[in-house]
C-alpha cells in the first residue's frame, strides 16, 4: 500500500473509532516488565501540553507501547504507536490486547520512523522519545499535528501555527451579515477526506459554528427515528481536524434553537437561552460567565437574536416565547419540522436591542421600538444594524451608537417583503430560516418564507430592485455576483446592484441550505450539488448530502457535512470533513513494492495453494457475480471453534 493511501486509510480509521462522546470502561492491567517508565511521571507533560483530555497522540521512539498504555490510562486520549520492528509491533499488541486497549483506545503500527504514518493536520500531540528524536524530521511532526497542536521531542516543544488564510464561521450563517460565503483560502477544490466521525444521526433543528480549529453543533428537539435520540437537546463540541468530541452539554428542550444565538471564538463559545446568554471556555466546555437581558429595558428574559463584532455582543431580547415542539417518535409526522401545523410564527420577535461588553456585561446603549422585531430579518455589516418590523417599517442603527440612522415605511419596499407563506413543505425550507442577507452595497430579502427577492439599499432603505417570480431562494452573496439557489425553480447569478439575470443555473434540492467557498457554491443536489464560479458549471461532490438545516460549514480550512438528520438514508452518514488534497498524487499507480509487507522469516517462494470448486476468490463467488457456491452443507453441524472477545465492541463487516 502507498504511504498516500495508508495515511488517509488511518485518517478515516481514527475519524470513525474515536469520535463518540461516550467511551467503553478500559481494564486495569499492569505495564509490561520491561518498561523504564514510571507509572504517571512521564504522561503528567504530555498532558499538560494539552487543552482537552481529549484527542490523538502518536508516540514514537524509546518505550513508546508501554507509555502509550499509561496514558490512555491517565487520560481519554487515542493514542497511536508506530514501531520499526515486526517483533516489537507485535508485543506491543498482545501488551495492549491484555489490557483491553488494542484496537479500541491504543492503535499500533509497522513503519520506518522517518516517516509517520499519519494524515496531514491529524494529532493533537506528537512525543518523540529517545534517539528517535535523531531520525524524525520537524517539518514530519509538523506535518501530522492539527494547528494548535503541538510536538514534544526530547526537551523541546513545538506548536503548529493557524495557517494563514483560514476563517472561522464564527455564527450560525457565518458572520453577523448571514451571508453564508466562507473567505476561507485553504478550503478549496480538489479534496481529501479528513475524517468520518460519530454522532452518525442527529434530531431536528441543527446549528453549527466554528471557530479556532473546534466546530459546535447544537441539536434540537425534534427526533423521528430512533438514532436520532441520543442527541436530542444536545450541544457537542468537536475538534475540527480529527473528529474529537471534546465536551457536551444539555440544552433546554423548550428553548427553539434555530436561530442566532449561539456565536464560537477561538477562546469562548456564547450560547444563549430563555433565560440568559452563557459564556463556555471554548476547549473544555467549563462555564465562564452569564450574560442576563436587563429587566429596565426588555420586556422578558428570552434572548431570540444576537451577534459578535468588534468585540461588543448585540442582542434582541424579549418575552417568553411558546415551547419548541418537542418529539421522540419513530416516524415522520406531517412532513417534517417545522413543517407541522404552526398557524402563527412565534419564536424570534422583540422589541428592545442590546449592545454589551461581553467582559464587564456593561449595557453600552439599547434601541427600544414599539412593534415587535422579526429576527430572522435582522443583520449586521460595516457598523450598521437592520432590523424589520413585517409590514410596519424598515430600519438602521449606527452599532457604535445605537442611533437611528434611517427607517422607511415605504410600501414598495415593504409590500413585497412582507407578502409572505408558512413555508411548511419539504420542498421549500424552514419558516425559522433567516430572510435578510447584508453585504456593503445590498440588504437582500429571500428565503423559504418569502415570495419575492428584494434588494434594498443599505444606505437609506430605498428599493434597489426585486425579482417578483418567486422569492425562494437561498443566497450567497459574493463579490462577482448574488446566488440565488431555487429549489423548485432555477437557480439565478444576479448582477448584484442591478438585479439582472447573469446566468441561470440547475436548481439545488429540496431544503438545504446553500453555502459558499472560495471557489464554489454548495447546495444539496445527488449527494452536494457543487457550483464551480470560476467555470461556470455543476459538479456533483459524492457520497454525503449536507444537512438540512446548515449545509457544508466551511473553517480552519476544513469542509463539513452532517450528522445526518434526514428519515431518507441516501447519504453517508454521520460527520464528514473535508480538507484540500494539496500535492496528494490522484494518479499514483500502486506497486508490489508499495504493497507487500512481508514477515523476515517468511519464505522466498510460499507454497502453492490447492483451487476447487467451492472456493469463493472475489466478491458474490466469481466475476459473474452468481453469488452460488456448489458446496454442500452438511445436515448436521457443531461448532468448530469460538472466541470471547477480552472487551465490549461493535462488530463489523
Amino acid at each position: 500500500m502507498s504511504s498516500q493511501a495508508l495515511r488517509m486509510l488511518v485518517t478515516v480509521l481514527l475519524g470513525m473509532v474515536f469520535s463518540a462522546a461516550g467511551r467503553p470502561a478500559v481494564a486495569a492491567s499492569g505495564l509490561a516488565a520491561a518498561s523504564p517508565w514510571r507509572a504517571g511521571a512521564d504522561v503528567q507533560p504530555m498532558l499538560a501540553a494539552l487543552d482537552s483530555p481529549r484527542g490523538v497522540c502518536a508516540i514514537l521512539g524509546d518505550g513508546a507501547a508501554d507509555l502509550a498504555l499509561e496514558l490512555a490510562r491517565a487520560s481519554e486520549l487515542l493514542v497511536y504507536v508506530q514501531l520499526p520492528a515486526a517483533q516489537d509491533v507485535d508485543a506491543a499488541r498482545r501488551a495492549a490486547l491484555a489490557a483491553g486497549l488494542l484496537n479500541r483506545r491504543v492503535y499500533i503500527d509497522q513503519g520506518a520512523e522517518a516517516r509517520i504514518h499519519l494524515a496531514d493536520n491529524l494529532a493533537d500531540l506528537v512525543v518523540v522519545r529517545g534517539e528517535a528524536g535523531g531520525r524524525i524530521a520537524s517539518q514530519e511532526v509538523l506535518r501530522v499535528l492539527r494547528p494548535g497542536g503541538k510536538g514534544l521531542t526530547g526537551t523541546t516543544t513545538v506548536v503548529k501555527p493557524m495557517p494563514e488564510g483560514v476563517d472561522d464561521w464564527s455564527h450560525p450563517y457565518h458572520g453577523p451579515d448571514n451571508n453564508p460565503q466562507s473567505t476561507d483560502r485553504i478550503a478549496r477544490a480538489p479534496y481529501l477526506t479528513q475524517f468520518l466521525a460519530e454522532p452518525w444521526y442527529c434530531p431536528m433543528p441543527e446549528v453549527t459554528v466554528a471557530s479556532g480549529g473546534r466546530v459546535f453543533k447544537a441539536f434540537g428537539n425534534r427526533a423521528f427515528k430512533r438514532p436520532q435520540w441520543p442527541m436530542l437537546n444536545t450541544l457537542i463540541a468537536m475538534n475540527g481536524y480529527n473528529g474529537t468530541i471534546l465536551w457536551t452539554r444539555q440544552l433546554d428542550p423548550d428553548f427553539m434553537i434555530h436561530r442566532n444565538t449561539m456565536i464560537a471564538t477561538p477562546e469562548t463559545l456564547y450560547l444563549a437561552d430563555q433565560v440568559s446568554c452563557k459564556l463556555f471556555d471554548a476547549a473544555t466546555g467549563a462555564p465562564k460567565d452569564e450574560i442576563k437581558a436587563p429587566a429596565a429595558v426588555c420586556d422578558g428574559p428570552v434572548w431570540k437574536w444576537m451577534a459578535l463584532d468588534g468585540g461588543v455582543l448585540y442582542a434582541l431580547a424579549g418575552e417568553k416565547e411558546p415551547p419548541g415542539d418537542k418529539l421522540a417518535g419513530t416516524a415522520f409526522r406531517g412532513a417534517g419540522w417545522p413543517w407541522w401545523e404552526i398557524p402563527k410564527y412565534g419564536w424570534g420577535f422583540g422589541r428592545t436591542i442590546l449592545a454589551i461588553d461581553p467582559r464587564t456585561k456593561t449595557v453600552l446603549w439599547h434601541h427600544r421600538e414599539a412593534e415587535a422585531l422579526d429576527t430572522r430579518a435582522m443583520c449586521m455589516k460595516g457598523g450598521r444594524i437592520y432590523f424589520l418590523s413585517p409590514r410596519k417599517f424598515l430600519g438602521c442603527l449606527d452599532a457604535r451608537t445605537g442611533a437611528v440612522l434611517w427607517k422607511t415605511e415605504d410600501p414598495q419596499v415593504l409590500g413585497p417583503i412582507a407578502d409572505q407563506r408558512p413555508a411548511q413543505r419539504a420542498v421549500w425550507g424552514f419558516a425559522t430560516t433567516a430572510y435578510a442577507k447584508c453585504s456593503d452595497d445590498a440588504l437582500y430579502f429571500a428565503g423559504p418564507q418569502q415570495t419575492k427577492l428584494v434588494a434594498v439599499a443599505p444606505g437609506d432603505g430605498k428599493l434597489l430592485w426585486q425579482y417578483p417570480a418567486d422569492g425562494n431562494f437561498q443566497l450567497v452573496i459574493r463579490d462577482d455576483a448574488l446566488y440565488a439557489m431555487g429549489s423548485d425553480h432555477p437557480s439565478r447569478k444576479f448582477d448584484r446592484l442591478t438585479g439582472s439575470t447573469l446566468l441561470q443555473l440547475p436548481q439545488r434540492t429540496s431544503c438545504t441550505r446553500a453555502t459558499g467557498g472560495v471557489d464554489r457554491v454548495f447546495v444539496r443536489g445527488r449527494g452536494t450539488k457543487c457550483w464551480d464560479v470560476a467555470a461556470d458549471k455543476g459538479l456533483d461532490l459524492t457520497p454525503m448530502r449536507p444537512a438540512c438545516h446548515d449545509g457544508v460549514v466551511i473553517a480552519g480550512g476544513q469542509l463539513y457535512w452532517g450528522p445526518w438528520m434526514c428519515g431518507c438514508n441516501l447519504s453517508l452518514i454521520g460527520v464528514i470533513c473535508l480538507g484540500p488534497s494539496g500535492s496528494f498524487n490522484y494518479s499514483r499507480k500502486a506497486t508490489e513494492a508499495d504493497r507487500l509487507q512481508r514477515p523476515a522469516d517468511a519464505p522466498a517462494q510460499p507454497a502453492a495453494l490447492p483451487e476447487t470448486p467451492g472456493d469463493w476468490p472475489t466478491y458474490r463467488k466469481d466475476n459473474a457475480r452468481r453469488a452460488c457456491s456448489p458446496v454442500a452443507v452438511a445436515s448436521e453441524v457443531a461448532v468448530r471453534w469460538q472466541s470471547e472477545p477480552r472487551a465490549g465492541h461493535v462488530p463489523t463487516a
